[in-house]
């Protein structure tokens, strides 16, 4: 059922001399050592390329508030914003103060504060802009003193020594948000409806020598944000929360000529409509070839908040970064653009998805100058569809900017400025990379950078998990790590016993939301010994992370191998999970491919399993939202598979069996390919190819007693089987929701589905859950029920034609 989804597409598996895919219990037992990974989605993401910054934060000086922009000149940075005191990086805060009311100077190298720059302004400053020629330094906001000196909320500053200009000294009549600057005028944005005592409707321009009241005189309804110049200076292009630019429809965008005032057509704003009390553009930029923009929106008038790039002159959209999460500025560089903001989902990019429930916000991300791609469908409930659009791929350069509460809105960063070596952002974030940087960070290129970004997953996190395999063999399985500014990590494994040299080295991808399962079978083990198995992994710097060992005794508590189980893999199982692990265990084994369930708290091990005859165990699953089990690392949807698992209940409250879905272990937002229960016990299977198609079964199955339920897909359409009994067919859904998600046991979303039950969560007992790359023939699947010590109750086959 279509709520959120990402798009899918190929394998991710790379430097793997061996890859063995649905690797089975036979094979495990007898074969040569083999190493896997897991399939996994391909995302619209790239490595960082050279000339990007590094995700290492650079010691900088810091502020006690929210710095609101930044502006650099040569090697000096100038930051302003509401703040009473600087301080060294790594001073606590309270500690080794210097005053700075509102607005300082570092160097960009040192990220040193400038001992002799102290302007002492007495309000917010909310913008800073430089002349074309970078001689002067021109500030606005809210302030009316400078130095001691009146200034009404906009002066002027001479870059050479840092004085304030005498002769610069225009009175607005409140508040200055936006700035452009060209040789001879200063364009200003905000509050204000007077220039120096002339009539001005929130938008206006001064003398940029004399500060004198030019004849520029444009209108907006209401405030403006953000401006910035085309190349040629022609033209100004302003953003804010306006409806209307000189009385005509302009939503949140436009562009004035810098003359006359009067309005071009900008067809940004045909497609972007950002304006009102809850929707705006926040930050223009501009380079010799296009014009950034970034927006916000939460409800009401609006309908975009990621970053876009445009033509300066036509306003025609040549790239757009539709990333959920209010965007507050940009900044291109070499080739990328970097955003400060909140985002916390890129899906509609092929980029990182949203979780459920929201825990992670990225506030800074960088992205290809560049369209990759196009905008897929939205299906994230209340937002815009803007599939179609160019779009660029995001860069694997993935910071952690700290939340702030200076501003009490929850923000990190607000403001971002680079040069060909640096960026730089300030904000309100107490913290960058986990480590105290309050208010502003600085970021290089690789080789003046310390390069010392690794590995982030934990050790504990990190760890193999090892189960023996007959007398003589174990399977070692793991997650993927991911790093900051890498996506490429090398990872080896160790047995404790040969701790110089490698059981397997291999190089795979990926990201912070994506890791995939690495598996590896290691064989002729001595019975009865102990081995300790560790994974290292690490970055093409060298930096790396040593997980924690795990042990396992030889042939101890070894997987029972049944008739039934070789079966499974024989007919050539993806994913196998028996869940017959000990009371206590939080996770299941994958024998297909490594890709281990994670059991919720309300999950128990060890109850009487299905196979007759076999020590096997099953799974309890306590019917509430912990009770459940997901895939450890998500993977593409397909169109053609079978999904099998063995059942036994007496609810009356149904629930869901198993199913693909979005979320690991939550609430997914998209889900099908499921087999649920209704109220009744009758069984229901259902895809979603753009609406609902399902099977359901005519008698019941919560009976107490074991039943298997086995559902396919393929180009033959739908297929339902219980106990080896086809029950029902549908030849024309040959196809479900394409999206990046988890196989689900024992629980998740049903909202929308036919024949709902009382319960999203399965109440009963589960047993060896088993997902298969293809459709499964009807004899074969007569086969595992007649292997599990049962007979299948099938009619006969009829005499006549």
């Amino acid at each position: 059922m279509v709520l959120r989804s990402s798009r899918l597409l190929c394998v991710v598996m790379s430097g793997l001399s061996t890859a063995i895919v649905g690797m089975g219990l036979l094979a495990l037992q007898a074969g040569p050592a083999a190493a896997a990974v897991a399939d996994a989605p391909h995302y619209n993401v790239i490595d960082r390329p050279s000339g990007a910054v590094t995700a290492d934060y650079l010691p900088t000086a810091q502020i006690d508030g929210v710095v609101w922009d930044t502006a650099v000149v040569g090697d000096t940075v100038y930051a302003g914003g509401q703040f009473a005191n600087a301080r060294p990086a790594g001073a606590a805060a309270g500690t080794n103060l210097t005053a700075r009311n509102n607005m300082l100077s570092f160097n960009i190298k040192t990220g040193i504060l400038d001992p002799a720059f102290n302007p002492n302004v007495n309000g917010r400053i909310r913008v800073m802009a430089v002349s074309p020629d970078k001689s002067r330094l021109y500030i606005g906001g809210s302030f009316t003193t400078v130095g001691g000196h009146t200034r009404s909320r906009m002066a002027a500053f001479n870059t050479a020594d840092g004085s304030l200009i005498s002769t610069f000294k225009p009175v607005f009549g409140s508040d200055v948000f936006a700035l452009a600057v060209t040789n001879t005028a200063v364009y200003a944005g905000g509050w204000f409806t007077s220039v120096n005592g002339t009539a001005r409707q929130y938008l206006g321009a001064v003398s940029a020598v004399s500060g004198a009241t030019l004849g520029w005189a444009p209108s907006a309804d209401s405030t403006v944000n953000t401006m910035t110049m085309t190349p040629d200076n022609s033209r100004v292009i302003v953003g804010g929360i306006f409806a209307n630019l000189n009385g005509s429809s302009s939503p949140g965008l436009g562009s004035l000529d810098a003359t006359t005032g009067s309005l071009y057509p900008f067809a940004a704003n045909t497609t972007i409509v950002n304006h009102g009390d809850s929707a705006g553009i926040q930050s223009l930029k501009s380079d010799a070839t296009r014009v950034y923009g970034t927006a916000y929106w939460f409800g009401g008038t609006g309908n975009f908040e990621g970053v876009f790039a445009a033509d300066p002159y036509t306003g025609t959209i040549t790239s757009m970064a539709d990333c959920h999460g209010d965007t507050y500025d940009s900044t291109a560089t070499n080739n990328v653009l970097y955003t400060v903001s909140h985002h916390h989902d890129c899906s509609n990019i092929n980029g990182f998805p949203d979780t459920n429930p929201r825990v992670r916000w990225q506030r800074a991300n960088a992205f290809t100058l560049q369209p990759t791609t196009t905008v897929s469908h939205n299906t994230a409930g209340g937002y815009h569809d803007f599939s179609g659009f160019p779009a660029p791929s995001l860069i694997n350069w993935f910071p952690d900017v700290a939340v702030g509460s200076y501003t009490g809105q929850s923000q990190g960063g607000w403001t971002t400025e680079s040069t060909a070596d640096y960026v730089v952002e300030g904000g309100e974030f107490p913290a960058v990379n986990n480590q105290p940087q309050q208010g502003l960070v600085r970021f290089a290129i690789s080789s003046i950078a310390p390069n010392k970004q690794g590995p982030r997953a934990s050790a504990a996190d990190s760890a193999p998990t090892v189960r023996a395999v007959g007398q003589t063999s174990a399977r070692v399985s793991w997650l993927s790590n991911y790093d900051r500014d890498d996506m490429q990590l090398t990872y080896k494994l160790y047995r404790s016993d040969k701790p110089t040299t490698p059981l397997l080295s291999q190089t795979v991808t990926s990201q912070f939301w994506n890791r995939p399962a690495q598996w590896f079978t290691d064989s002729g083990l001595t019975p009865g010994a102990t081995y300790g198995y560790y994974v290292v992994a690490s970055d093409p710097r060298g930096n790396s992370l040593k997980s924690t060992t795990t042990s396992i005794v030889a042939g101890q508590n070894a997987v029972d191998d049944t008739a039934y189980a070789n079966a499974v893999v024989a007919d050539g199982a993806s994913h196998y999970w028996r869940l017959d692990e000990a009371p206590g265990v939080t996770k299941s084994t994958d024998w297909a491919s490594g890709n281990d369930f994670s059991l919720g708290s309300g999950v128990t091990n060890g109850a009487a399993g299905a196979i007759n005859g076999s020590t096997d165990t099953a799974a309890s699953f306590d019917g509430t939202t912990n009770g459940v089990a997901g895939e450890s690392s998500a993977e593409p949807s397909r169109d053609t598979f079978t999904a099998e698992a063995w059942i036994k209940t007496t609810t009356t409250k149904g629930g869901k069996i198993l199913g693909f879905g979005n979320s690991q272990l939550g609430s997914s937002g998209s889900y099908d390919r499921h087999v649920y229960m209704d109220n009744t016990g009758r069984l229901v299977f259902g895809v979603y190819p753009g609406a609902a198609r399902t099977l359901i079964s005519a008698g019941s199955y919560n009976d107490g007693k074991w039943h298997d339920v086995v559902a396919s897909l393929s180009t033959q359409g739908m297929a339902l089987y219980v106990d080896g009994v086809l029950l029902s067919t549908d030849g024309g859904t040959t196809s479900g929701q394409g999206y990046a998600g988890f196989w689900r046991v024992g629980g998740d979303n049903l909202s929308g589905w036919p024949n709902k039950p009382a319960s999203n969560d399965f109440a009963g007992t589960i047993d060896d859950v088993a997902i298969y790359p293809t459709a499964l023939s009807g004899a074969q699947i007569r086969g595992h029920y007649s292997l599990s010590g049962r007979t299948a109750n099938v009619p006969p086959e009829p005499s006549d034609a």
